[in-house]
C-alpha cells in the first residue's frame, strides 16, 4: 500500500518544475480586496505594439483575443487555457495594405510621420452566434476627418473555415485607370477616372465606393515609391468613366485633387492630420458597393463597437461616422446585414427628430429647433451623434430588450450623453432633450441631466450591464472624474436613473481619481466589476497612475464599491481594464496600454504590451474555483464543470453565471455533471453510476463509494491480478495470536479488520479476483490503510 506521504512527494514531484518554469510574467496577483489574479499571456503576446485587447471572446472551448495594433495591424490570438496561439486569416489578418500617412498636427509632436494600417482596432468586438465566431476590425483613427478608414472589416469562423463577411475581398468590380481627368483644378469637386475596357450601365455604380491603389511621391515628406490607398464616393458613371469625389472632411465638400496631398481639419488642431497619395493612370482599383464590402459598403462606417444578439438576431453598433451619424444593423443569418435604425437616430443639430432632409427616412420637412446652445449654428444638419456605444440587454422594462447610448456632440441639440432603447423594431430615445420638450430637468434630459459644459458633462453612456434586477450603466466624463447610474425601469421619466458612483452618490466621482474619465462594467458572481479608463485630457498636469478595477457588492439600489487593483495591477502603464469575458467559469479582464482617443506615441514611456489577468479566486468560499461557492457545490474539493449554466426559471434559456442574472425569481442552473443524482458531483463520486456515496468500508476509509469497492485492488491498478494475490498469499494466516494486524505492520487482506487474514477474508478476496481494466474495472479508489487498529 502507499502511504499518503508518497503521493506527496509524488504530487511535489509532478507540480514543482511546472511552478519553477513558469514564465516570470505568470506571477500571482493579490488584489487589495484578498482576490488571487494572474497574468495569463506575455505582454502584448510578445509584441509591445499590440497596445491593447479590445475583445476577448469563449468559443469552441478556446478562449480568443483581438488586439490594437498601430504598428502593422491587429493581430488575432487563442488560448485552450494553457499557451497562446496566432490566427493567421489570409486576406484578413494579414490584410496590412497602408491607407495614409499619420503627421502631426500643429498641436500634435507626439505624432510622429508613420503609415498607419487600415485595421487597428480602436474599437472591435467578437461574438458566438449561431455556431459561429464573428470578428470586427477597426480602420481609421477618431476625428471629424476620415484618417484612412476603408470602414470596418468582418469575417466569421464555423470551427474549420473563415468567411469574409463584410470586407474588401467581396469587391463588386475591380480594373486599371488608363486616364484621369478635371482632377486637380477647382472649377469642379468632382474628377473623372476612365477604365477603357469597360462598357457599363449608365450610373450602375452611383452610390459606391472606389478603392484607388496609388502611390506616395514624396512630396510630404513620405517615401516616394510606397503603396497607398485613396477612397473616393462614385457620385456617377458612364460606360467607361467613374465620376468620383473626394470625401476626407466630414460635412465638407472637397475638390478632388490626383495629386499627393496633406488633410488637415480646420480649426481641429488638437488632432493629427495625415497624407494620401498620388492617383493617376496604371493605378489599380476595386470598386465597393454592397453590405458584403467594408462598412457594409459605406466608407464613414470605420468601426462596430459592440455586437448583442437578442431573439435569433445580431445587433452591431457603428462607431466614428461623423458624416452621416451612427446607426445599429442588424442580420438574422449572419451575411445578410440591414439598418435597424435612422442615422444619429434621428437627431441632427438644429431639427426636430427625424425632421432633417438630409437623413434618409426622415420628415423632408425642415423644421428648425430654438438653438438650446446659442452660438452654435453653424453645425445645423451635422449628426448629433456619430458614434453609439456598448449594447446592455436587460428585462428592467418587463420584457428583455437592448439599450445603447449615442455620443453628444457639440452643437445646437446640445452635449451630453443620449440613450436609446429597443421596442420592437423601433429605436426610441429615453435620454434626450427631447424626450419631454415642456420639461427640462431631471435624468432623462441630455447627459442624464448634465450636459452644459463639455468637459464636465455626462458625455457618453459607454458600458452597460444587469446586476441585482438593475441596468447599470458606466458615463465617461472627461474632467473632474467618470460615473456610474443605474435604473429600476429603463424607462423615459424624469427620475428613471439614478448614481451608483459620482454625481449625488456617497462615492467621490472617479472612484476619487480625476483621471478616470470611463470604465467597462461587468457582472460576476453576485457582484459588479467596474475597470476604468484613464486619461490626463482635459485634466490637465495631473499624471495618471495606472487604470483601476473595483468590486460592488450588495444590493442595486446601495452598491459597496471597493477596489481590487488602484495602479494597474503594479503597472502604472495600463490605461484601461477592458474586455471582461468568461472562459472556463473564470473572470478573464484585459489590461490595454491605449484608450481609444490616443493615438501612436502617446504610450507611457516602458508600456510591455497588453496583458490578459484571470481571477483566480472569484468565490471567497470556492475551494476548487470552479466559479461555484462550496455551500451550493456538489463537490466542493474538485472543479466539476462552469459557473456558466442556464436559466431554468425566470429569464428562461439565458446563459448565466447567478441566480441574479436570470431576474425575480430566477434559478441560474449550472453545468456540475452528477449522473447517479446523489449528493456526489461526478467527478468526487468514487461510484458515480450507483447513488450511494458511503464510505465505510474498509473502516479507514478509501474514498470509494462501499457499492463499488473493490477489496483485493491492493496496488491501486484498476485490477486485481496475480500481483493482488501474491500481496494477499504473504499476509495469509496470520492472526490475534500469532504475528497480528496492527497499525505498526497493517495485512494485505483484513478486510474485516479483525487483526487475523483468515478464510472469511479470503472470500471477499475471491470475489473480485479477474477484474481487470477492460472487464469489470476497479474504481480508482484512494490507496489508503485498510484497517485502523
Amino acid at each position: 500500500m502507499r502511504s499518503v506521504l508518497a503521493k506527496s512527494i509524488i504530487i511535489s514531484i509532478i507540480i514543482l518544475p511546472l511552478l519553477l518554469l513558469s514564465p516570470q510574467w505568470s506571477q500571482a496577483l493579490v488584489g487589495e480586496d484578498g482576490s488571487l489574479w494572474v497574468q495569463v499571456n506575455p505582454p502584448g503576446f510578445g509584441n509591445k505594439k499590440n497596445v491593447g485587447i479590445v475583445s476577448l471572446c469563449p468559443f469552441q472551448g478556446e478562449l480568443y483575443a483581438i488586439t490594437r495594433n498601430d504598428a502593422t495591424g491587429f493581430e488575432l490570438w487563442k488560448t485552450s487555457g494553457i499557451g497562446w496561439t496566432k490566427v493567421t486569416v489570409p486576406g484578413f489578418t494579414d490584410d496590412n495594405t497602408y491607407y495614409g500617412w499619420i503627421k502631426p498636427g500643429v498641436l500634435c509632436p507626439r505624432v510622429y510621420d508613420s503609415r498607419y494600417n487600415l485595421m487597428q482596432n480602436i474599437w472591435g468586438d467578437m461574438i458566438e452566434f449561431n455556431g459561429s465566431l464573428y470578428v470586427v476590425a477597426t480602420t481609421g483613427y477618431q476625428g471629424g476627418q476620415l484618417y484612412g478608414s476603408i470602414g470596418f472589416e468582418i469575417w466569421r469562423y464555423d470551427g474549420s473555415t473563415w468567411q469574409a463577411v463584410a470586407s474588401s475581398v467581396n469587391s463588386d468590380e475591380s480594373g486599371a485607370i488608363s486616364s484621369v481627368a478635371s482632377c486637380n483644378d477647382s472649377t469642379t469637386f468632382t474628377a473623372e477616372l476612365t477604365d477603357s475596357s469597360k462598357s457599363w450601365s449608365t450610373d450602375q455604380w452611383a452610390g459606391c465606393v472606389l478603392r484607388v491603389e496609388g502611390q506616395f511621391d514624396g512630396s510630404q515628406g513620405t517615401v516616394a515609391g510606397t503603396q497607398g490607398l485613396r477612397i473616393l464616393d462614385i457620385i456617377s458613371n458612364t460606360g467607361d468613366t467613374l465620376t468620383v469625389q473626394q470625401n476626407e472632411r466630414a460635412g465638407t465638400d472637397e475638390y478632388t485633387l490626383c495629386s499627393e496631398q496633406r488633410i488637415r481639419l480646420p480649426g481641429d488642431f488638437a488632432k493629427p492630420d495625415y497624407v494620401i497619395p498620388t492617383m493617376g493612370a496604371g493605378d489599380s482599383y476595386a470598386i465597393m458597393c454592397d453590405v458584403d464590402d467594408n462598412g457594409f459598403g459605406e466608407m464613414w462606417n470605420k468601426t462596430i463597437v459592440d455586437f448583442e444578439t437578442l431573439n435569433g438576431e445580431l445587433y452591431a453598433t457603428i462607431g466614428l461616422n461623423y458624416q452621416n451619424g451612427t446607426r445599429v444593423w442588424k442580420t438574422s443569418d449572419g451575411t445578410t446585414w440591414t439598418p435597424a435604425s435612422d442615422y444619429s437616430y434621428g437627431l441632427f443639430h438644429g431639427y426636430y427628430p427625424n425632421q432633417y432632409p438630409g437623413n434618409p427616412g426622415g420628415n423632408p420637412v425642415q423644421v428648425l429647433t430654438p438653438c438650446v446652445l446659442t452660438g452654435l449654428e453653424s453645425r445645423n444638419g451635422s449628426p448629433v451623434s456619430s458614434s453609439s456605444t456598448h449594447i446592455g440587454k436587460s428585462s428592467v422594462t418587463g420584457t428583455e430588450t437592448l439599450f445603447t447610448g449615442g455620443t453628444g456632440t457639440s452643437g445646437c441639440n446640445g452635449r451630453g450623453a443620449r440613450v436609446v432603447r429597443l421596442d420592437g423594431t423601433d429605436w426610441n430615445s429615453i435620454v434626450d432633450y427631447f424626450v419631454d420638450l415642456d420639461d427640462d430637468t431631471g435624468t432623462n434630459e441630455n447627459g442624464f441631466g448634465v450636459s452644459g459644459v463639455f468637459q464636465t458633462s455626462n458625455f457618453q453612456a459607454w458600458s452597460w450591464t444587469e446586476y441585482d434586477s438593475r441596468l447599470f450603466v458606466s458615463v465617461i466624463r472627461l474632467q473632474d472624474g467618470s460615473r456610474i447610474m443605474y435604473s429600476d425601469t429603463g424607462s423615459t421619466a424624469d427620475d428613471a436613473w439614478a448614481y451608483s458612483m459620482g454625481g449625488d452618490s456617497t462615492v467621490p466621482d472617479g472612484f476619487d481619481d480625476v483621471t478616470n474619465i470611463g470604465s467597462h462594467i461587468y457582472a460576476f458572481n453576485s457582484a459588479l466589476y467596474a475597470g476604468t479608463i484613464t486619461n490626463v485630457g482635459f485634466n490637465t498636469e495631473i499624471a495618471t497612475n495606472g487604470a483601476d478595477i473595483w468590486k460592488g457588492t450588495g444590493s442595486g439600489d446601495a452598491v459597496s464599491w471597493s477596489r481590487v487593483t488602484g495602479d494597474g495591477f503594479s503597472d502604472k502603464t495600463i490605461a484601461q481594464f477592458e474586455a471582461f469575458n468568461l472562459f472556463g467559469g473564470n473572470l478573464y479582464v484585459a489590461a490595454s496600454n491605449l484608450v481609444a482617443s490616443a493615438y501612436p506615441a502617446d504610450e507611457v514611456t516602458g508600456y510591455s504590451g497588453a496583458k490578459v489577468f484571470k481571477l483566480v479566486n472569484g468565490l471567497p468560499d470556492d475551494r476548487d474555483e470552479d466559479g461555484v461557492s462550496d455551500s451550493l457545490d456538489n463537490c466542493p474539493s474538485a472543479p466539476n464543470g462552469t459557473s456558466l449554466g442556464t436559466c431554468t426559471s425566470g429569464y428562461v434559456d439565458m446563459v448565466c453565471t447567478s441566480n441574479a442574472q436570470c431576474g425575480t425569481g430566477g434559478v441560474c442552473s449550472t453545468n456540475q455533471e452528477n449522473a447517479d443524482s446523489d449528493a456526489v458531483g461526478d467527478a468526487c463520486d468514487a461510484c458515480p453510476e450507483d447513488p450511494d456515496p458511503t464510505d465505510t468500508y474498509p473502516p479507514g476509509g478509501n474514498d470509494c463509494g462501499n457499492a463499488c469497492e473493490c477489496e483485493g485492488n491492493f496496488d491501486g491498478d484498476l485490477d486485481v491480478d496475480g500481483a493482488d494475490a501474491a500481496a494477499f498469499k504473504v499476509d495469509f494466516g496470520r492472526t490475534k495470536i500469532s504475528n497480528p494486524c496492527t497499525n505498526a505492520l497493517p495485512c494485505n487482506g483484513d478486510f474485516t479488520c479483525d487483526q487475523n487474514v483468515s478464510g472469511t477474508d479470503a472470500a471477499l478476496f475471491k470475489s473480485d479476483f479477474g477484474r481487470t481494466s477492460l472487464t469489470n474495472p476497479c474504481p480508482n479508489c484512494g490507496i489508503a490503510q485498510w484497517c485502523t487498529y
